[in-house]
């Protein structure tokens, strides 16, 4: 609620109530106004672990005292011991170097330039529906002098039985002058818009056979927020060690909150980049207590199998939610993979009254007024019992 005592500046639109946070912890959020309530939202999707995970904070306090910031001329073993973890941990196909920065906008704002460095070209292909990061290079909407921005709306159900090269809806496209395309695997700025199979394929071949690369944005969808480590591994072009993405940029859940992103170059670039005349560095690259952060978030992911835990409790939702529809109405469509979900409501149903109600029961998750949907992208850990919460609630506020 808009308080015109409030120094803070707010640039975002808020759903008009008093909601003040005492304290969180896991999945829940002590407030002031509504006493606890269930976080669909992670945070601001990023604490897959749940609020202030407790391995998380030890080692932010353990290492806290001694290690936090230093210049990039010094070196720790954390940067380093961090993309080992990853590429182990995450089973990539094939070898990446890598570098971590603050946020993800960073990230991804890093591997377009790179793309732009490596190829001389300047000119990027996306996704009309993805979202890549909030700096100018790359908000909404994109320059398209910079960027050919694809209207892929009419392909996302495609079942025709021929190719995306005999349809001809991309026959415009100019290859040759592509840098990079940046793939961003189904958020869509939190609309949950999955591509085909077939038509991220052929983008991806070809961009590469002409000379440009793939930048897979994981920003969102990594760190098993798809059901998948990374959303990219849903697509099976992309599992192999010989077309696996060029660049993946990750932020969000790399540090369960704590403010880390970063950079997996494929080591052959990689060498192209540190050969070349382009220089890089900010405040915050390879920060030690960052790494030491996300070491422990992987650790934490591996050791408890939050992975296909988490696909298996984001099959649960959408089962419950598909459920709630059944029985009483007011739900027009569920989109989802693993922990990205949205429900999208039917007439007379409004997602902001929705959102405020099921906050009334304790539920907190995102909304959308535009789309007329709810938003729910909980933490790993998510648990049955709060889904039937949330299931009983919605099925209350719908039949009403």
């Amino acid at each position: 609620m808009k308080n015109s005592n409030d120094s803070r500046l707010r640039m975002f639109v808020g759903p008009e109530v008093s909601l003040t946070a005492i304290k969180a912890l896991g999945s829940r959020v002590l407030t002031k106004e509504y006493g606890e309530v269930i976080d669909f939202q992670s945070g601001c999707w990023a604490a897959v672990l749940g609020n202030n995970r407790g391995e998380v904070m030890e080692a932010v306090k353990t290492n806290g005292d001694f290690l936090t910031h230093l210049h990039q001329f010094f070196e720790t073993e954390h940067p380093h011991a961090l993309v080992k973890e990853l590429i182990e941990a995450t089973k990539l196909k094939s070898p990446y170097k890598g570098t971590f920065l603050s946020s993800g906008s960073e990230a991804v704002s890093l591997a377009v330039k790179l793309s732009e460095v490596l190829t001389g070209r300047t000119m990027k292909l996306s996704l009309s529906i993805s979202y890549h990061g909030a700096s100018a290079d790359l908000r909404m909407p994109r320059n398209p002098q910079l960027w050919t921005d694809l209207d892929v709306i009419s392909c996302l159900n495609c079942n025709k039985a021929i190719s995306c090269n005999e349809c001809g809806r991309l026959s415009n496209i100019d290859f040759s002058q592509i840098a990079s395309f940046v793939f961003e695997a189904g958020n869509s700025g939190g609309l949950v818009l999955c591509p085909p199979q077939k038509f991220i394929s052929y983008l991806s071949e070809e961009v590469r056979a002409a000379g440009g690369y793939v930048i897979a944005n994981e920003v969102t969808t990594g760190f098993g927020r798809t059901g998948k480590w990374f959303g990219f591994q849903h697509y099976d072009y992309f599992n192999s060690s010989l077309t696996s993405p060029d660049f993946i940029a990750l932020g969000k859940g790399l540090g369960n909150g704590y403010p880390i992103s970063g950079l997996l170059v494929s080591t052959k670039l990689a060498a192209a980049v540190e050969a070349s005349d382009f220089r890089y560095v900010q405040s915050h690259i390879d920060d030690p207590l960052g790494c030491i952060v996300a070491r422990k978030v992987v650790e934490v992911i591996v050791k408890e199998n939050l992975i296909e835990a988490s696909d298996k409790m984001g099959n649960y939702l959408r089962q419950k939610l598909r459920e709630v529809g059944e029985l009483v109405g007011g739900i027009k469509e569920i989109r989802g993979r693993g922990m990205m979900n949205v429900v999208l409501l039917e007439d007379p149903h409004r997602s902001k009254e929705v959102f405020k109600r099921l906050l009334k029961d304790g539920i907190f998750t995102g909304y959308s007024e535009a789309h007329n949907f709810i938003h729910l992208y909980p933490p790993l850990t998510l648990t049955s019992q709060e889904v039937d919460a949330l299931a009983s609630s919605l099925q209350h506020i719908l039949a009403s």
